[in-house]
C-alpha cells in the first residue's frame, strides 16, 4: 500500500495530538508507522493505521514513548553532571581543609588556598549542586 501526502499529514497530526511534541521523535515514529503500513498487506488505510498504532502499544502509549526517550537521552548528561558535582565538591573541600591546616601551622599559602576553596565552593559547586537536585526532581516528576 502506498501512502498519499494527505495520509502522511493525517498520521503526523495524530501523533502530535496524542502527545509526541518533539519534532525529531515525531518524524522517527512517523517513519516507522509509514514503513509498517507500506510493507504490510492491508486493504484500506484505516486498518493499516490502527495496526501500526497497536504495534506501538496503542494511543495511550504515545506520550510514554516521548517520556522514555527523554529519560534515556538525559541519563548520559545526568551522569556527567553528577561526576562534575562530585569533583568540584572534593576540590573545594580539599582547598578549604588545606587552607585551614596551613593556617593552623602558620605555613605560607594558607589564605590563598582557603580563598580558592571557598570561591570554588560558592561559585561552582553550590549552583551546580542545586541545579542537579532540580533536574533530579524534574525527572522524577516526568517519570511518574
Amino acid at each position: 500500500m502506498i501512502l498519499t501526502e494527505e495520509q502522511v499529514d493525517y498520521i503526523d497530526t495524530n501523533l502530535e495530538f496524542y502527545g509526541i511534541a518533539s519534532a525529531g521523535l515525531r518524524a522517527d515514529v512517523l517513519d516507522h508507522i509509514c514503513t509498517h503500513i507500506e510493507t504490510g498487506n492491508f486493504e484500506d488505510f484505516d486498518t493499516a493505521y490502527n495496526s501500526a498504532i497497536q504495534q506501538f502499544g496503542g494511543y495511550h502509549a504515545m506520550k510514554g514513548i516521548e517520556r522514555d526517550t527523554y529519560l534515556m537521552v538525559s541519563f548520559k548528561n545526568n551522569l556527567r553532571r553528577q561526576k562534575l558535582v562530585n569533583i568540584l565538591g572534593c576540590l573545594s573541600i580539599a582547598g578549604i581543609v588545606t587552607g585551614i591546616l596551613f593556617k593552623a601551622m602558620h605555613w605560607p599559602g594558607a589564605n590563598l588556598s582557603f580563598f580558592i576553596g571557598c570561591v570554588l565552593f560558592v561559585i561552582a559547586f553550590l549552583p551546580l549542586f542545586f541545579y542537579q537536585r532540580y533536574q533530579n526532581f524534574y525527572k522524577k516528576a516526568i517519570s511518574q
